[in-house]
C-alpha cells in the first residue's frame, strides 16, 4: 500500500544482453543452470533463450559488476530519474523479483537469482538508487514484457517493505519478505493496512539490531497462508540467506515452497 506519491519509472519492456556493450536491440535471455547459495554465484549453462526483438523503450547496456557471471543481462532502463540498473536471467511464465535492502545493489541476489533461474525461472533484481521503488517497477516490468505475467516479489528489509507493501497493487502471486519494516519510505506493508491474500511469508531475528521482530510480524496476515518465522540470532535482511548462517536452509526452502503455492494458484496462463 503506498502512503505517498513517489516518482515512477519509465517502464522498460526489456533490455539488451549487458555484456554485449553494444546498441543492438535483440535481447537473449540464457536459463542458467543451479548452483548452490554464496555470496558469488558460479556461472550457469546457457539454454533455450527468450529473445525479444526491438524493444520500444530506451535502455542502455552498462558494464556489469564482477558478481555477475555471463548469462545474466544488465542494463540501465529508462532515463533521467527515473533510470535503475536491473539485472535478470532465465525464461518462462514465472518471474520472481529480488529486492535488495536500501543502497544495496544486484550482487546481494546475485547467487539466489542465479539458483532461481536455474529451477526455471525468469528473475530480476535491481540497484536500489535514488529512489527503490523505482528500480522495483523497472524489473518488475521487464519481466513481464519478456515473458512473465505473474510474478512473486522476495525481499530484504526495505525491500520486502516494497515486497509485501506493494504485492496487492502489483498483482503479485507470492511474497517473501527478510527482516522487513511494516513501513519505510511512504510504504505501510502492514497486513492491516493491505489486501494481498495470497502466500505471505515473513522472516525476522530476534535481536535483529535494525528492525525489531515485532515490527517485522506486522507484515505477516497470520494465518494459513501467511506467517511470520523468527529465528535466533541477529541476522537482519539478507544476512539470513548467508553462507555461513544456520537458517539460510530455512529460509531458502520457504522461498522455494512460496513460490511454489504462488505460482500454483495465482497463474494467469
Amino acid at each position: 500500500m503506498r502512503l505517498h506519491p513517489t516518482p515512477r519509472s519509465t517502464r522498460p519492456s526489456a533490455a539488451r544482453r549487458a555484456r554485449a556493450l553494444v546498441g543492438a536491440v535483440a535481447l537473449a535471455l540464457g536459463l542458467l543452470t543451479a548452483c548452490s547459495a554464496g555470496t558469488e554465484p558460479a556461472p550457469g549453462d546457457v539454454t533455450t533463450p527468450t529473445v525479444l526483438a526491438s524493444p520500444p523503450v530506451e535502455m542502455t547496456a552498462a558494464e556489469p559488476p564482477d558478481c555477475l557471471p555471463d548469462g545474466v543481462a544488465y542494463a540501465e532502463v529508462g532515463t533521467g530519474m527515473a533510470a535503475s540498473r536491473v539485472a535478470w536471467a532465465g525464461s518462462g511464465p514465472r518471474g520472481v523479483l529480488l529486492a535488495p535492502q536500501v543502497r544495496g545493489d544486484v550482487c546481494q541476489w546475485a547467487a539466489e537469482l542465479v539458483r532461481l533461474a536455474g529451477e526455471g525461472y525468469l528473475v530480476a533484481t535491481f540497484d536500489w538508487g535514488k529512489a527503490g521503488e523505482i528500480g522495483f517497477r523497472a524489473a518488475l516490468d521487464v519481466l513481464r514484457t519478456t515473458g512473465a505475467p505473474d510474478v512473486a516479489f522476495v525481499g530484504a528489509s526495505a525491500g520486502g517493505t516494497l515486497a509485501a507493501g506493494l504485492a496487492d497493487d502489483l498483482d503479485a502471486v507470492a511474497v517473501v519478505a527478510l527482516s522487513p519494516p511494516s513501513e519505510n519510505g511512504g510504504v505501510d506493508a502492514r497486513a492491516a493496512s493491505n489486501d494481498f491474500t495470497g502466500p505471505l511469508q515473513v522472516f525476522s531475528s530476534t535481536d535483529d539490531p535494525q528492525v525489531p521482530a515485532a515490527d517485522s510480524a506486522l507484515v505477516a496476515r497470520q494465518d494459513a497462508s501467511s506467517v511470520v518465522t523468527e529465528v535466533p540470532g541477529t541476522a537482519h535482511g539478507i544476512e539470513l540467506l548467508a553462507p555461513d548462517n544456520p537458517h539460510a536452509d530455512h529460509v531458502r526452502a520457504t522461498i522455494d515452497t512460496a513460490l511454489e503455492q504462488g505460482f500454483a494458484t495465482g497463474a494467469t496462463g
